[in-house]
């Protein structure tokens, strides 16, 4: 099932994502020296940026913001919500991951937050060269995604479909967390490994982070991942 993101926008606004940054991103930027004015204008971007949770404080931080998405309707309030409660702007562009709508070496750095764990194998063994294609020579790459160690992976409802060895084509089940997000794909370090350097892209390193939802009922498991252009 390929969910309507467009169509959550506009059902939802600017509640279909969260208002604040991720927590992993905010340690990687701030690893990076570019939090309290250490590092400026560096350019940027996030692939599937959606409604600018994270792109308004890369912008507050005095960066180049810029910010891709699929969806026309997210990319609208994003650009209300920069302006109207941040005071701040990021160039915002319709695009895909796999033909991102930036010309080649452009970016310090190409973010992701829980955007690409939403598409299979064959979309991802494309989008991970256009990503590398955007970057500039030693710029990075930061994910942050679902790993292979999660309950609706292992245990998700039998009528769910295998899009393939790694991606669920839904999580049905009302019970497990993230039902009904549509296209989910959990990846291992091992597979990280692979696909970046099949892609071109050079892993610095690969985290585990565990987050519980429902008074710890479910535990699920992300990967912090870095990688960089360092390859000519």
């Amino acid at each position: 099932m390929s969910k309507d993101w467009n169509q959550d926008y506009i059902d939802r606004g600017i509640f279909a994502q969260r208002l604040y940054p991720n927590e992993a991103l905010l340690q990687f930027i701030g690893g990076e020296g570019l939090l309290n004015g250490k590092r400026k204008h560096a350019k940027i971007l996030e692939v599937g940026a959606g409604s600018g949770a994270n792109l308004w404080m890369l912008a507050k931080e005095g960066h180049d913001a810029y910010g891709m998405d699929v969806s026309r309707e997210a990319l609208k309030i994003a650009e209300r919500h920069l302006r109207d409660k941040w005071g701040v702007s990021a160039a915002l562009k319709e695009g895909s991951f796999t033909d991102i709508p930036f010309e080649e070496d452009y970016f310090d750095y190409v973010i992701d937050v829980v955007s690409m764990q939403h598409i299979d194998l064959e979309m991802s063994r494309k989008a991970l060269p256009e990503i590398r294609r955007v970057l500039k020579q030693n710029g990075k790459f930061f994910s942050y995604r679902l790993s292979d160690h999660n309950i609706p992976y292992f245990h998700g409802n039998t009528e769910d479909t295998m899009i393939d060895a790694v991606t669920l084509e839904n999580i049905s089940r009302n019970d497990l967390p993230l039902n009904n997000n549509g296209t989910i794909s959990f990846w291992s370090p091992g597979l990280v490994q692979m696909e970046y350097r099949a892609a071109g892209l050079d892993v610095i390193s690969i985290e585990r982070n565990l987050r519980t939802y429902e008074n710890g009922r479910y535990v699920m498991e992300y990967l912090n991942i870095v990688a960089g252009k360092y390859q000519v």
